[in-house]
């Protein structure tokens, strides 16, 4: 018991990276059989697999390690808990090990009946009895904790000499230098352009190539072979989503064969709903990567019209703002109290990954959705993010624009709706209207009928929530809600495009096509050697910048102001003129076809800008919301000297931020201001306490 004692009183490791080797971790030694001393190290279970992968990868000597050895038992049983009893064993072996088929080398008594073959090429290669390995024992006192004993670190042969790998000079000139088999990176670009329609052919062309110029092989993924790209191509094509007629019985049979794919799945029940959350492995690496202290964003109801159960998108942003999916939630109902318990179970995935993850910001475009299980309050206990909670107008302002283009033909009508429009939701946001204002719109608009009959019918019902959320919440900018949308459209164009419309109401189709087409469109869209297979592109292939980045490439001179409506010059077409009317609002029509069905375009927001410039239009809701936010800081100084400082250092450091990233001439009067108030409310007063108007405002 002494042994165990000392085993479950180490500290339990985490490293904070995707993977993580021994190097990494701090081994101890206790006594174990046979009065030997093992090398020890706890770490979480559900970490294990990050541990073989960042092992694997070991430049002095290369490998992979395999499965040699399992044995499980139930974790609840009629067994008595025992303090050293093993719910699971596992014994990983390295894979050019243990046997050894090199001349003269030795199999193991169970492996007799192996049977050399006439051609054995590649076999010295792949077993040279190297004795690398590692155990993994999960304990029954403590089952989310793994045991790793790591006695055989060294890749050597019973016989002490190196095995494979470059120490290895009768491996040299073979494929024993390199890992056993092709890195999960290479795997996941071959399988991504397979899926997206890029022959084998010219895949193994453009890696020949690139091989060449860098003069020759140097990993094991230069030695890609035809053969298996071959192979992974006919099994790509002969798979079928369809495992059984049943929709139902056929996810339910998919899920059991891609594990790997989802993190969080609720069969359907009397109580509750079926719910798939899909989530990859790179989906989980750009979701660490550029969401710790960053913004998460949703995407919900997508497919509502077309698809059996609607989807929603979880995106983080990376460094060009663009969004990027990093999980898929389908399931009937999507708001409300049911999506704790996926928010629960994929934060609960991070934080296995990295403890030290955590988001700055949740922006959602449904004000149904459960705020209380994303932010913190102390009052709840259902918190998950522990973040605040944006809200953003593409969604309402996507639907708004594009059925009034379509529903009013009056284009004078067009402009005083969308104006009535911003100025309410302005006004609401700013804390100074309520839901009477839409009623005033729909009074003073009773001629266009069409309009007001579907706005009555679709977003009456739902204004209530609306403004609520508009007034409760901070909003999100237009750059934001640009690449949520620009997103949308490119999911509705990967997705949406079978020719049988039948399979739209199959939950197999739609799980195995996000996670395996989908997921490789928008893979190959952060895939620096996307343009080698340009000659391939389809619709589906539309990437590139969005409306806000294309906005700020349009130069200053191209637009011109006159009145009520704007002129946007094309950089292509030096003769065609896109007309913007109400400019200077999100709420702005523009004649060009992208505008037309309802997106937010580069001529709308290069308008806006120019106004915001020219002091010719008021500024936009969020940067007034963050004067507000601002300012209220500085009103609230804290007492402490120390604590005052920091704040101060923090505050510089965010202006020197702001001013590397920021597109536009400088606001004077919002500098003087701020100024103003941080010399009233950081200045102490002669005795070193809060001065007379500072405690006034205190009081």
């Amino acid at each position: 018991m002494a042994r165990w004692d000392e085993i479950l009183s180490l500290p339990v490791q985490n490293p904070p990276k995707l993977e993580f080797s021994s190097s990494d971790l701090v081994w101890s030694k206790v006594e174990g059989w046979r009065n030997n001393m093992d090398r020890v190290a706890l770490i979480p279970f559900a970490r294990v697999d990050d541990f073989v992968k960042g092992e694997a990868v070991n430049e002095d000597c290369p490998t992979r390690f395999h499965v040699e050895a399992r044995r499980r038992r139930p974790q609840e049983g009629p067994f008595k808990v025992k303090i050293d009893g093993i719910l699971e064993y596992i014994l990983y072996w390295c894979s050019f090990g243990p046997d050894d088929h090199r001349k003269g080398g030795i199999i193991r008594p169970s492996r007799t009946t192996f049977s050399p073959k006439k051609t054995p090429a590649g076999r010295p290669n792949t077993k040279r009895g190297c004795t690398c390995h590692f155990i993994v024992k999960r304990l029954i006192a403590e089952p989310s904790v793994a045991l790793i004993i790591y006695n055989h670190d060294k890749h050597i042969d019973k016989k002490g000499s190196p095995c494979h790998g470059p120490q290895d000079q009768m491996a040299v000139g073979t494929r024993a230098m390199f890992a056993p088999y092709i890195s999960e990176d290479l795997r996941l670009r071959v399988h991504s352009l397979l899926y997206v329609g890029v022959p084998v052919e010219t895949i193994m062309q453009r890696h020949n190539e690139s091989v060449e110029k860098q003069g020759g092989p140097y990993n094991r993924d230069d030695l890609l072979t035809h053969r298996y790209v071959r192979r992974q191509e006919r099994s790509i094509r002969r798979f079928n989503y369809e495992f059984d007629e049943d929709d139902a019985a056929s996810l339910s049979m998919w899920i059991d064969a891609h594990q790997n794919f989802v993190f969080f799945y609720e069969e359907f029940s009397e109580n509750q709903p079926v719910t798939i959350g899909i989530q990859t492995e790179w989906q989980l690496q750009q979701m660490i990567r550029f969401g710790n202290r960053s913004l998460l964003a949703a995407d919900s109801r997508f497919g509502m019209n077309k698809l059996k159960y609607p989807v929603h998108t979880l995106l983080v942003f990376d460094s060009n703002n663009k969004a990027i999916p990093v999980a898929w939630i389908i399931s009937p109902r999507l708001v409300g109290a049911d999506s704790y318990r996926w928010m629960r179970a994929l934060y609960n995935r991070i934080q296995a990954k990295d403890p030290a993850w955590k988001l700055a910001g949740f922006i959602i475009d449904d004000p149904l959705v459960d705020v209380l299980a994303i932010r913190s309050a102390t009052s709840f206990s259902r918190d998950v993010f522990q973040c605040s909670v944006l809200v953003s107008l593409w969604r309402i302002r996507h639907a708004w624009h594009k059925n009034l283009v379509k529903r009013c033909s009056n284009r004078e009508t067009q402009i005083q709706i969308c104006k009535r429009l911003g100025q309410a939701v302005s006004e609401v946001c700013k804390g100074h209207g309520a839901i009477d204002l839409f009623h005033d719109l729909m009074d003073d608009f009773v001629d266009s009928a069409d309009f007001l009959e579907y706005f009555k019918a679709i977003w009456y019902p739902r204004i209530g929530c609306w403004t609520t959320a508009l007034r409760t919440l901070p909003l999100a900018g237009q750059e934001t809600s640009a690449a949520i949308e620009f997103y949308h459209n490119q999911l509705k164009t990967r997705l949406l495009n079978e020719n049988d419309s039948s399979v739209y109401h199959r939950v197999d189709w739609l799980v195995d096509k996000l996670a395996k087409r989908v997921h490789s469109y928008f893979w190959l869209d952060e895939y620096p050697g996307k343009e080698d297979f340009s000659r391939y592109s389809k619709n589906e292939w539309i990437s590139g910048l969005t409306c806000w980045r294309k906005a700020l490439e349009i130069s200053d001179t191209d637009v011109i102001l006159e009145g009520q409506c704007a002129r946007v010059l094309d950089e292509r077409e030096s003769d065609k003129v896109y007309t913007v009317l109400n400019p200077g609002s999100e709420f702005a029509i523009c004649d060009c076809s992208f505008s037309q069905v309802g997106n937010l375009c580069e001529h709308i927001l290069k308008a806006m800008m120019i106004c915001h410039t020219k002091g010719s239009a008021d500024k936009s809701i969020s940067l007034h919301q963050y004067k507000e936010a601002f300012l209220k800081i500085l009103n609230c100084p804290p007492h402490d000297c120390l604590i005052r400082d920091h704040a101060v250092s923090l505050a510089v450091f965010m202006q020197m931020e702001l001013n590397c990233n920021n597109r536009f001439d400088k606001d004077d009067m919002l500098d003087d201001e701020v100024e103003r108030q941080s010399r009233f409310a950081l200045s102490p007063s002669p005795d070193g306490g809060a001065s007379e108007d500072q405690s006034k405002h205190y009081n």
